[in-house]
């Protein structure tokens, strides 16, 4: 049970680390509401447990050995990337909300799409499930190592998004909303940037 925590914890700080993940979070609980933001969550941890099953059935394993797939999926999440980006940056001000084209339109599927073309992802789970799931001989052991990042994932996320629903926070916010969705487009982009370049 050590391991497990040891684990649950690498999954936690990951899942902490501030990323397209988050700022997707950020923007559609800001731009929608606490039911745009949790579905948002549902999608990034749906592409997760994707990742997950990926890793398990050894074709992330695949991807990673095939340098064409693995640049082609690259491609595609930088793409993303940068295509959201441009799209919160041209976000015109908080009263143009309603009529606003961006993900919070469709959340689930920004979310998924966020997740689900970052190669990284991909990768960070072969490192982990090769050395980690491999050696778990009991089934609902493995099947607690598999449900882990998912739940910790929308766990995380969702503590998030309470915390920007919150009145005041939402406030202050929402007065510097343009402005955040400016800083999180540019994010988006850079993030989009490194990504393609590997």
């Amino acid at each position: 049970m050590t391991e497990w925590l040891i684990f649950a914890g690498i999954m936690l700080l990951g899942a902490m680390l501030p990323g397209a993940n988050t700022a997707i979070i950020l923007r559609n609980t800001l731009q929608g509401s606490l039911a745009t933001g949790f579905i948002t969550a549902a999608g990034l941890a749906t592409a997760l447990a994707l990742h997950v099953l990926l890793s398990v059935i050894g074709l992330a394993a695949l991807i990673e050995q095939t340098p064409m797939l693995y640049s082609a999926i690259r491609w595609l999440g930088s793409a993303y990337l940068i295509y959201l980006g441009i799209v919160y940056i041209a976000t015109r001000s908080s009263d143009d909300a309603e009529e606003d084209q961006g993900s919070h339109r469709h959340p689930f599927i920004a979310g998924m799409m966020v997740s689900l073309f970052n190669p990284k992802i991909l990768i960070m789970f072969v490192a982990i499930f090769s050395h980690v799931v491999a050696e778990v001989s009991n089934l609902w052991m493995q099947v607690l190592y598999c449900a882990t990042p998912v739940l910790v994932e929308f766990s995380w996320l969702s503590i998030l998004i309470l915390l920007l629903t919150r009145p005041a926070v939402q406030a202050t916010l929402k007065r510097v909303r343009t402005s955040i969705e400016r800083v999180i487009g540019g994010g988006l982009i850079l993030l989009g940037i490194k990504l393609g370049l590997g």
